[in-house]
């Protein structure tokens, strides 16, 4: 994690800057320092807690995860072709998950809408709305993560018609 989102900002200005290849560099690098830090943890510090840049405290073993969609999210903004289509089909599941959990759990405090997904090209995880006012989202399970995680409304309807809401921040 970073010391401040100041410093964030700032490696993210630097990174920037760097010719292709040598990102690539940095980021496999970086890549490979993280997998050996994971690979000789012990397994009880697996639970220890670290705190988000956002200020929540998770166990390390959360950190894989964050990694993971931080990655394919990041890939798909640098804007050079990949798209949620390309994300393993669990990932794009888990990511759907990962939002509504993260909605559910701001809900009273921030007022947010009760929201349910209903995947096309999902047999079984149609949504099955929590409350009567729930806002019933459709699309491909891709088209709908995009949204939810503020990238791309489109081929994301409301069921029943209806103006798209924007998403509320996801993290």
């Amino acid at each position: 994690m970073y010391e401040s989102p100041t410093q964030r900002a700032e490696e993210i200005d630097v990174a920037a800057t760097l010719p292709p290849q040598a990102l690539r560099n940095l980021s496999d690098h970086a890549a490979i320092h993280l997998s050996v830090e994971w690979r000789d943890l012990p397994d009880a510090a697996w639970s220890n807690e670290v705190r988000t840049a956002l200020g929540r405290l998770v166990p390390v073993s959360e950190t894989v995860w964050m990694r993971t969609r931080e990655v394919w999210i990041h890939a798909v903004d640098l804007g050079s072709g990949g798209s949620f289509r390309d994300f393993p089909p669990g990932l794009v599941d888990a990511l759907l998950d990962d939002v509504a959990r993260s909605w559910d759990r701001r809900r009273v405090q921030e007022g947010l809408p009760v929201y349910a997904f209903a995947p096309t090209d999902r047999p079984g995880r149609e949504a099955v709305p929590t409350a009567p006012e729930a806002i019933v989202l459709t699309g491909t399970a891709a088209q709908l993560a995009s949204w939810a995680t503020g990238r791309n409304a489109v081929g994301v309807e409301r069921a029943g018609g209806g103006e798209l809401p924007e998403p509320p921040r996801w993290l």
